[in-house]
């Protein structure tokens, strides 16, 4: 659909957006990484629907996240202050760092938001998770990638390409100190806890059972 007599509307929905860059990341993190598990998720939208995505996307650099699923091991805390019971130090579970974000009712996994230029997308989820929490973290692996695709339900063609890059991180050190402007609250969980994002869920059930 081309032509002087083309609205903004109809040709929007001929254009691939972000596909080029969604592409690149899935590249970049298959150098890095002995292994990158990609799942791709398609979704046929109405038209209003599919305006909204395009114009949550289009222009604003925005082709999804990177968030961190940081561990920590339970021996590596550091020694009860004296108003703790003795008893406290036979917990010694790992643990992984959730956040609470402003507004929101779930524990999610630290990280997400716009990258800087030039930086990788493990860059970017280790600098975020440090501004969120004060924690620093090494990215030692890719849990999985998350590559939807999003279509107009009618003739016209396009897309609309996002990732969802979930990555395995150790604690490297830091205590928490958390960024009030972005967050409620940060804490180490042995347990998830009841209100979870399906995304944490998922990755915190893995990590379950590979203990």
């Amino acid at each position: 659909m081309t032509g002087d007599d083309t609205g903004p509307g109809e040709a929007n929905l001929t254009e691939k957006i972000n596909q080029t860059n969604v592409e690149r990341r899935i590249s970049s993190l298959e150098a890095s990484y002995d292994e990158v598990p990609v799942t791709e998720e398609r979704f046929e939208l109405s038209p209003e629907e599919y305006a909204d995505v395009f114009a949550a996307t289009r222009g604003t650099g925005y082709s999804g996240n990177s968030v961190a699923f940081v561990t920590r091991e339970g021996t590596d805390f550091p020694a009860l202050s004296d108003q703790i019971p003795d008893q406290a130090a036979g917990d010694t579970r790992d643990r992984v760092l959730l956040v609470l974000g402003r507004g929101a009712d779930m524990w999610a996994l630290p990280g997400g938001g716009k990258g800087d230029e030039y930086e990788s997308v493990q860059g970017t989820a280790v600098r975020r998770v440090n501004e969120q929490t004060g924690i620093r973290c090494t990215v030692t692996g890719v849990a999985e990638v998350v590559h939807s695709m999003y279509y107009p339900d009618t003739d016209a063609q396009g897309s609309v390409h996002t990732l969802d890059i979930y990555l395995e991180a150790a604690y490297k050190r830091g205590a928490l100190d958390v960024d009030e402007s972005e967050l409620v609250g940060a804490a180490w969980f042995a347990e998830p806890p009841e209100r979870l994002t399906p995304g944490a869920r998922e990755r915190f059930a893995a990590f379950l059972d590979d203990e």
